[in-house]
């Protein structure tokens, strides 16, 4: 009886022994999974750190604004007091520069001693408006832009509407047109010449 009580106790420690040796390897594979589990972690964080520098580049065009208007120059002849006239051929402005173009107007000088303003005596007003189309017959319905005074004076060379200003891109074209509306009277028969000069700005 006694030899059985002994091997029961022997058996239970042994089982006994068993379990916390079950126990501290669990905790082992706890302690393992743990600490895979830290070092993934932080591996993952290492890997989604990101860093960002910007680069600024700057370049600088070359432009070249420039235009032509053929022909520059265009004669009216022979005409009476208190009529309205201009050229019967459109003028072409082109643009040959590689920028787009706003064009403006100024009567630089008039040579013959004729003034600019309302028509009067010894003074003109001279107009002028871009379109693809002939102004004819003249004055009839048509809005163009006055040259305005003083003498070097710009203001808008407008298009089509008479309200728009006049814009040309790289290799673009327009026709030009001039409204002479001549002086009321005459003070003198000398013959006046009218200098106009056309700006293109480009923005």
């Amino acid at each position: 009886m006694k030899t059985r009580m002994e091997d029961y106790k022997l058996q239970n420690a042994r089982c006994k022994n068993s379990k916390e040796k079950e126990v501290i390897r669990m905790k082992r594979l706890i302690g393992l999974g743990l600490a895979i589990l830290l070092v993934c972690g932080l591996s993952v964080v290492s890997f989604a750190a990101e860093a960002t520098q910007n680069v600024t580049i700057t370049v600088a065009p070359d432009v070249s604004a420039a235009f032509t208007i053929t022909p520059n120059s265009f004669d009216l002849g022979i005409v009476d007091v208190d009529v309205s006239t201009g050229n019967v051929s459109g003028l072409d402005i082109l643009n040959t520069g590689n920028i787009t173009l706003a064009f403006t107007k100024t009567v630089a000088s008039i040579t013959g001693g004729w003034a600019l303003g309302a028509p009067d005596k010894d003074t003109c007003r001279l107009k002028a408006l871009a379109d693809a189309e002939a102004l004819t017959p003249w004055g009839s319905g048509i809005t163009m832009g006055e040259f305005i005074t003083p003498l070097g004076t710009y203001n808008e060379l407008t298009e089509n509407t008479g309200v728009t200003q006049l814009t040309l891109d790289k290799g673009a074209t327009q026709k030009l047109w001039f409204m002479l509306d001549m002086p009321t009277k005459f003070g003198s028969g000398s013959s006046q010449t009218i200098t106009v000069t056309i700006k293109g700005t480009s923005s």
